[in-house]
């Protein structure tokens, strides 16, 4: 019964919108009270303990298992992608967000443990959340299976046709979308 209380709360969110366009800060604001967070984060964009090799958060996560964290991946080696995946499933019960998952993924078949992930995450009461600037490039795996698409700016036919067709919209409808701007830029 605990099993489906937390797939019932899990979600799969797509954020798909064009450089500049507030997809990073949505996310932020959405999990910004999260107590497990773990998140593929390159650029360093996302607030909590930052590690530079998924071994070094390996042995944090394993030391933590049952416990809150927020904890980021900062490295640019995308070979590591695959096994942040798989930590972030055994880990369960938390929120895995991916930042640019095109860097990472093929529209043709989703890396073993980022499919593993968003294929049965729910069911450990995972939320999972992918970011790209480029659905059209993104694997199909996080698209067809969201269950929360938030679209920003896209400024590509391709994607927003990409987009559109997994909405069940038409492609003009994401075009009406214009970039997100602070007020102080």
């Amino acid at each position: 019964m605990a099993r489906v209380d937390r797939a019932a709360k899990a979600q799969i969110v797509a954020v798909a919108g064009s450089s500049g366009s507030g997809k990073s800060e949505w996310v932020r604001r959405q999990v910004r009270r999260k107590r497990r967070l773990i998140v593929w984060d390159p650029d360093g964009d996302h607030e909590g303990e930052r590690f530079g090799h998924v071994r070094d958060l390996l042995r944090q996560v394993y030391a933590n298992r049952a416990g809150p964290g927020r904890y980021c991946l900062t490295t640019g080696d995308l070979s590591q992608f695959d096994l942040w995946a798989r930590l972030a499933f055994a880990w369960g019960d938390c929120v895995a967000v991916a930042e640019e998952t095109a860097d990472v993924t093929t529209p043709g078949k989703a890396p073993p443990g980022w499919g593993t992930l968003v294929r049965r995450g729910r069911k450990r009461g995972i939320t999972i959340i992918g970011i790209t600037q480029r659905p059209s490039e993104s694997d199909k795996t996080l698209l067809g299976n969201a269950s929360l698409t938030h679209a920003g700016n896209l400024r590509r036919l391709a994607d927003r046709r990409t987009l559109a067709a997994e909405m069940g919209i038409e492609p003009e409808r994401l075009a009406a979308i214009r970039e997100l701007r602070r007020p102080d830029s």
